[in-house]
């Protein structure tokens, strides 16, 4: 923010024009850094209403659990499984995809109403594997439909993250990747995303099951108060 002067006056003191001009560099300061969106205000504080374009961007996310996953009819992964940690009988559930074929996983549910209409998603997906080396590949798609809408229509671009084992029963956090829901996505619409392995690209070496803990989705928000 812009320097200014700290000429002060008391009640009933005559205004100067350096006090003036002071005031008035304040002024435009708040509203340059309002504008902004260096400076977040609550409605109320102003006239009940402000511009969202003067409000500080901000990010929500929401956890796609592989409790909550259905693996496809055709060419799924195994269903949901429960799985034991030997030492601490640490209890997850998995979703496992093959390592020789491409498998999927879909999951429905309805865009939070924050949702700013027409931006993109990112998707981390957070894995482990039993046993194994090398790298993995995981991807997403998406739709959005609204009231009215078919349910079987296609979904957008497919986003991919490669990531590598580490250790065997680590948890693996992947680089996130960026998807564009297809349709006119907005808040409160029914969205599908499909998940896969694809052990057919290049990068994708781990011949064992991979086990996918969730995908963590991120999206951006209006700033309410």
């Amino acid at each position: 923010m812009a320097a200014y002067s700290k000429t002060t006056v008391t009640p009933g003191d005559a205004a100067t024009a350096t006090f003036a001009n002071a005031v008035q560099t304040q002024y435009d300061c708040v509203v340059t850094e309002a504008a902004a969106g260096h400076i977040p205000v609550h409605a109320n504080a102003l006239t009940n209403t402000i511009s969202s374009a003067r409000l500080p961007s901000r990010y929500a996310s929401v956890f796609l659990s592989a409790t909550g996953g259905t693996p496809t009819t055709t060419s799924g992964c195994a269903p949901a499984a429960r799985l034991e940690l030997t030492t601490n009988d640490i209890m997850l559930t998995t979703l496992d995809f093959d390592g020789t074929a491409i498998e999927y996983a879909c999951w429905t549910f309805a865009l939070p109403d924050g949702y700013i209409a027409g931006t993109t998603v990112d998707a981390t997906f957070y894995w482990t594997a039993a046993s194994g080396s090398g790298g993995v590949v995981w991807g997403i798609s998406g739709r959005a439909i609204a009231n009215d809408g078919a349910l079987d229509q296609a979904l957008g671009t497919a986003a991919e993250a490669t990531d590598t084992l580490i250790t065997a029963n680590d948890v693996h956090v992947t680089s996130a990747a960026t998807v564009t829901l297809a349709g006119s996505p907005a808040g409160g619409q029914i969205v599908v995303f499909k998940v896969y392995r694809d052990p057919t690209d290049g990068s994708d070496t781990m011949g064992t099951d991979a086990k996918l803990l969730g995908v963590k989705l991120e999206y951006a928000t209006s700033y309410g108060d």
